[in-house]
């Protein structure tokens, strides 16, 4: 079983306490689906939760997310150029899925597609508290389709979801990433069972066309599956 857990934004206790729900139902790992705040500042509360974690030798699960579009990217893409692969260690157990990678997680197999449009980025700071990559790239839509229907996944982990989910927000059918993530579940004709995301902060399930849709929530509400 994992446990899909919602929106955090690097609230440190939350993490202390999914940490400890996973424990006691003896999970091993959680997928987080973006808006972690880990690594926000470049040393937040939440990379030193995973650090004294690791350095304690205290058990706890392996973290999986897909990134949101509250996310530090200029710090996730050097330690992505710094490391060079799909999956990134940001801080001791915790990993992003770099976007349009699928990985094996519990015997299924998980394609991650992280970024979104914040809709208060005219308040927010370029460099400090907003970055431009949390919108995904023409490349990356691309390649996020070919492993969608060529690679067929159990599941998808993302941070925004298509427009057949119908979340009720104005000016969403302009945005660029549930267009486009839209445009992918139309020209395919592969359907997952599962799509975990983010961003609206709602726990809530939507059964579209055989694949179950779930928001995931904020500040450790989760879905387990």
């Amino acid at each position: 079983m994992i446990m899909y857990v919602g929106d955090l934004h690097g609230d440190v206790d939350a993490y202390a306490a999914m940490d400890r729900e996973a424990i006691k139902n003896n999970i091993s790992i959680i997928v987080q689906v973006g808006d972690s705040g880990v690594l926000w500042d470049g040393g937040c509360p939440v990379e030193k939760y995973f650090k004294k974690r690791d350095r304690q030798g205290r058990k706890g699960p392996d973290w999986y997310t897909c990134g949101g579009n509250h996310e530090n990217w200029d710090v996730w893409q050097k330690l992505e150029n710094e490391q060079t692969h799909k999956v990134v260690e940001i801080a001791p157990g915790f990993h992003w899925v770099t976007r349009a990678h699928t990985i094996e997680l519990d015997g299924k197999s998980h394609l991650f597609f992280g970024g979104a449009e914040s809709t208060d980025k005219h308040l927010r700071i370029e460099g400090v508290s907003w970055w431009k990559y949390e919108t995904p790239t023409a490349g990356e839509f691309s390649d996020f389709f070919d492993a969608f229907d060529s690679g067929r996944p159990d599941v998808v982990v993302a941070h925004e979801a298509p427009l057949c989910v119908d979340l009720n927000r104005v000016g969403r059918d302009s945005q660029v990433t549930p267009r486009n993530l839209q445009n992918v579940i139309t020209l395919s004709d592969h359907r997952p069972s599962f799509y975990f995301f983010g961003h609206h902060h709602i726990l809530k399930e939507w059964k579209i066309d055989g694949v179950s849709f779930w928001c995931c929530g904020i500040g450790g509400e989760y879905v387990a599956r």
